[in-house]
């Protein structure tokens, strides 16, 4: 399946984040940085990103 512009967008976004870090971007820095008004929209997102397999989210309980 492919992905929508938007969640094409994210993704470049958090891999190109992680490369340069290390780390995750969390919700708020992808919102501020792609110019999302609602941090929900960016999780709704990321969900949609996981299901379709693109991203894997940790359940270890850290913020990132």
């Amino acid at each position: 399946m492919n992905l929508t512009k938007k969640q094409a967008g994210i993704l470049e976004f958090i891999e190109n984040f992680i490369s340069q870090t290390g780390y995750s971007p969390t919700y708020r820095e992808i919102q501020t940085s792609l110019g999302y008004k609602s941090v929900a929209t960016v999780a709704k997102h990321i969900d949609n990103l996981v299901a379709l397999g693109k991203l894997e989210k940790a359940d270890n309980g850290e913020a990132r």
